[in-house]
């Protein structure tokens, strides 16, 4: 029984470790997805500033050079968006994914906990009970020892 209690013990300690790996991931391609909107919106910016400065050097009439940046402005935007949803999707179906894993992985372990209670209490019974055994006959054997000095069969 103890080996199987270790056994177990072993399962859960990986499991729980598997657990916070999973967390770590989620929160790590959470953070990494905010990064690259930051980024994404910094060159968009910075593009934008380029573009008037270089109109303003070439003294181009700025409003039909904004339509212009506002038409590929909005390109680009949509061919973004359509790949930043990809990659949210995808990032959605990783995390339901772990967080399907995490939720079945506690359950494993909760289960298994309960498992190794019963086991504990199924043990502790049995060595009352062989204790118990064992004082019996050691009272069965000095009773019997003064029986057979007194003379008494």
């Amino acid at each position: 029984m103890k080996e199987i209690f270790q056994e177990q013990e072993a399962e859960i300690h990986s499991l729980s470790v598997k657990l916070e790996m999973a967390k770590w991931n989620i929160r790590y391609l959470e953070q990494r997805n905010k990064q690259l909107e930051d980024q994404y919106t910094i060159m968009e910016l910075q593009n934008i500033r380029e573009n008037r400065q270089t109109a303003q050097q070439r003294g181009i009439e700025f409003t039909s050079l904004e339509q212009q940046v506002n038409d590929d402005r909005e390109s680009v935007l949509e061919r973004v968006n359509m790949h930043l949803d990809n990659m949210l999707n995808k990032a959605d179906e990783d995390n339901t994914l772990l967080r399907h894993m995490a939720r079945h992985y506690r359950a494993w372990n909760l289960s298994l906990r309960a498992r190794i209670r019963n086991l504990k209490a199924k043990l502790r019974k049995a060595t009352k009970r062989a204790k118990r055994e064992k004082e019996q006959d050691r009272l069965k054997i000095l009773a019997e020892a003064s029986l057979t000095q007194h003379g008494t069969p």
